[in-house]
């Protein structure tokens, strides 16, 4: 099998233009520096996905202005909806290209490269839970099918389904039934290659009952995320992040790469 090499990205957190600041970050500036990044690789990714928090807070103008930026770029892109997007707008502004979409309402799609499929889980829930995010009935019916029908599958999602061993973290922005799915996966863990997410700013990998978990630094912003830590923290260094994911027969490598993203560095206490 040859190996799939891509890039995983989150939370971008664009604004409305290109001056938008968040805890002191230029995230147009921030995304920019990434793009530029990529085209100094010494490799051609097959894609790049973006976990989720595509925009702020939901700005219709930031997904104009993600799609103005990316219109030249070669490389596929994949998004997937977080808790600061809608579906409606990702798939208005950022078609993605040769997806089986599984749900007309939600952001759910599935792609394939060679013998490798990947499937999008729409985690975004009513405002109500937010930050927290749920997987509807359907989307569970849906994975179930996939299941079933004996693909081997990569899963992309913004939320963690399991505890992350930080106090705030693991009460306020997990799946709310995060056990139900991850107790899928296991039950046909034998058929889970991992699952990919966002929302955390943070890299991080936990293996849990065979389940590889995976998630990845902000463009811009990043969380400190120590045990027992029972508020966010924002920390920016000057540098955003992405992880180089390459994908062989028997073997997963994650490595994280940074780039410099022209921000001060500080630490802020929400």
């Amino acid at each position: 099998m040859k190996p799939i090499r891509f890039l995983h990205i989150s939370d971008t957190h664009l604004g409305p233009d290109k001056y938008f600041i968040q805890h002191k970050v230029n995230t147009y500036e921030a995304f920019s520096q990434f793009l530029k990044a990529v085209k100094t690789l010494p490799f051609t990714p097959d894609f790049i996905v973006h976990t989720g928090d595509i925009t702020a807070d939901c700005y219709e103008e930031g997904y104009r202005l993600v799609a103005s930026m990316i219109q030249d770029l070669k490389i596929p892109m994949y998004f997937v909806t977080g808790n600061h997007d809608t579906s409606k707008l990702i798939k208005s502004y950022l078609p993605m290209r040769h997806i089986q979409v599984l749900s007309e309402k939600l952001n759910c799609y599935r792609f394939s490269f060679g013998d490798n499929h990947f499937l999008t889980v729409d985690g975004r829930g009513h405002d109500e839970i937010d930050p927290h995010g749920v997987i509807n009935t359907e989307q569970m019916d849906i994975l179930k099918k996939e299941l079933k029908a004996g693909k081997m599958l990569t899963l992309f999602i913004h939320f963690s389904p399991i505890p992350y061993d930080s106090t705030w973290f693991d009460q306020n922005m997990l799946l709310t039934n995060g056990q139900e799915f991850h107790e899928l996966l296991v039950a046909h863990k034998r058929q889970i290659r991992g699952v990919f997410f966002g929302h955390i700013h943070r890299s991080t990998q936990i293996f849990q009952d065979g389940i590889l978990y995976s998630g990845v630094g902000s463009t811009s912003i990043q969380f400190i995320v120590h045990p027992w830590q029972k508020m966010p923290i924002f920390e920016s260094i000057g540098y955003g992040y992405f992880n180089i994911v390459t994908l062989e027969k028997n073997r997963i490598t994650i490595k994280e790469s940074s780039f410099g993203n022209g921000q001060e560095i500080f630490i802020q206490t929400k």
